[in-house]
């Protein structure tokens, strides 16, 4: 099962988050301006893994486009909601043909 919001994609994995890393807090992705960004909410703790993000959620979650500063919903992209699972959340890339290299999207 996938799920898209914006240039973050999210999908439930059977990988382990045994060794991985815990992150202090749950901004899964910044947005291009400094005010905005994907957020896990809910029952989940957030994982990293070298430059993969993990979510493990324990009953449920949600992933909410906020504001960075004040948590307010920024009316961008809906909330999604997930179920008790493991997740991986995948950052949407593009390739810039006048810098020959592969390039992370914001929004």
């Amino acid at each position: 099962m996938q799920w898209r919001q914006g240039d973050v994609l999210i999908e439930l994995t059977h990988e382990s988050t045994n060794g991985m890393v815990k992150k202090e807090d749950s901004l899964l992705v910044r947005g291009e301006g400094r005010y905005h960004g994907h957020f896990a909410t809910g029952d989940v703790t957030v994982f990293l893994n070298d430059e993969n993000i993990y979510l493990s959620v324990h009953s449920e979650a949600k992933i909410e486009h906020l504001h960075t500063e004040t948590k307010e919903f920024t009316g961008e992209h809906q909330p999604i909601t997930l179920a008790q699972g493991t997740y991986r959340v995948i950052r949407q890339r593009e390739y810039n043909p006048y810098e020959k290299k592969i390039m992370l999207v914001q929004d």
